[in-house]
């Protein structure tokens, strides 16, 4: 078992420090079983681990190593298929805690199924390279009436306007007391842009008394003028937003696992995942809006039903991962997954049941494209599902500063979509 490492900072990024610390305590436990051979103890916790804070890679591998060590050959199989899922880089083959699995049938197909993973899969085409190469775009949207596409922008802090055949930007809304743009959307009428903001690190003029702080913007699209501001006290990122046919919207935080709601101007708590979340991330209504599907960057895809706003957990198929969901759009029964939190990073389309509430099937659109580095948001705008494929996030320091030397032009990608 070689994955001792721990990164406290991401291990849940809306958890309490009491289980953080809870989480930290097990973890060192679950080191000391098994530096002492205890491996029935270190079975323990490491599956409470996993259960705390599921599709972490570490825990993941532990708990597969600490199957394998207490000669459970099927459950420790299965956990590395989940991991390889999550992460095809991992060299698990090499790790003495498998060797009793080394020879066995069901070690080799994991062993292929990595490989396989490798597999480039290209049904996207490039569209177009925008002009502004330190933008850091996140989100797009496209206002039909005046026929505008808009990018948003983690660094500069802004919305752009750019022409789809030239890449060439212009200032859409620029103002000093914005955040971080990401995700945006109009009503049907497109009188409004709703626009979703939060503090980063990563973004221009960034200081330490901005953590936590996260707004959604209503903005007059003939004007250009912000008319209106909501914001909710405490730590939040408002990572993705949507709107219904009658103007609600309907807000995911990453900070708070909260979807939240803004009708007549007024924004309240809608369906709360505080129990059962983590990083709230994309959504997604079905095609007459009875349902809201929210995607968990750590857990996968929820669909919530409007009306009783019961909860259901889509199971993803074998074949796929539910890890690392940033982008979330619908089309025709089918949920386009945009997966930036796997390695490699893939375009999924999961398509549902009759009554939506399950998979059925699935189909890689996308897989280990050598021009993908983090791609975001989705809009579909006809049949094609668009996205900007290289967020650069890697390219900032540990304090948030941007190294212009390893940016690339912002690049947009197109999808047909069956």
């Amino acid at each position: 078992m070689k994955h001792w490492y721990i990164i406290l900072i991401v291990l849940m990024l809306n958890s309490s420090l009491t289980i953080a610390q809870t989480q930290r305590e097990i973890y060192n436990s679950s080191v000391k079983a098994y530096e002492s051979k205890d491996y029935k103890t270190f079975l323990q916790l490491t599956q409470k681990l996993d259960s705390l804070r599921p599709f972490h890679p570490n825990y993941t591998y532990n708990l597969a190593s600490a199957f394998a060590l207490n000669g459970n050959t099927e459950k420790a199989l299965t956990t590395l298929q989940k991991l390889v899922m999550m992460n095809n880089t991992t060299a698990f083959e090499t790790d003495e805690d498998f060797k009793s699995l080394q020879e066995t049938e069901g070690f080799r197909t994991v062993l292929a199924l990595k490989n396989a993973q490798n597999t480039i899969v290209a049904n996207s085409k490039l569209v177009v390279t925008l002009s502004e190469k330190e933008l850091h775009p996140e989100g797009l949207t496209y206002l039909s009436k005046s026929k505008t596409w808009l990018a948003s922008s983690i660094h500069k802090r802004k919305i752009v306007a750019f022409d789809f055949k030239t890449g060439q930007c212009n200032d859409w809304l620029s103002a000093n007391n914005m955040l971080s743009v990401l995700a945006m959307k109009a009503d049907t009428k497109e009188a409004f842009l709703w626009v979703a903001t939060a503090a980063f690190p990563e973004m221009e003029n960034f200081t330490k008394n901005m953590n936590g702080n996260a707004e959604i913007l209503k903005v007059n699209i003939k004007t250009k003028q912000i008319v209106n501001r909501f914001a909710i006290p405490g730590n939040h990122v408002f990572g993705d937003l949507i709107l219904d046919r009658n103007g609600v919207v309907y807000v995911s935080d990453s900070g708070k696992p909260m979807v939240y709601k803004i009708e007549k101007d007024v924004m309240t708590e809608f369906v709360s995942f505080e129990n059962d979340g983590y990083n709230m991330q994309g959504l997604a209504f079905n095609d007459n809006q009875s349902k809201l599907f929210i995607a968990d960057y750590l857990k996968g895809i929820t669909m919530i039903d409007m009306q009783t706003k019961a909860k259901t957990s889509l199971i993803f198929p074998e074949g796929t991962t539910a890890k690392g969901i940033d982008g979330l759009v619908f089309y025709n029964n089918t949920l386009i997954a945009i997966q930036n939190g796997v390695k490699p990073i893939r375009v999924t389309a999961l398509k549902l049941n009759e009554q939506q509430n399950q998979i059925s099937s699935f189909k890689i659109l996308d897989n280990n494209r050598p021009e993908f580095d983090e791609p975001a948001l989705g809009t579909v705008v006809g049949d094609k599902v668009y996205f900007f494929a290289n967020c650069p996030w890697k390219a900032y320091d540990q304090n948030g500063v941007m190294d212009a030397g390893k940016v690339s032009n912002p690049i947009l990608f197109g999808c047909k979509l069956d």
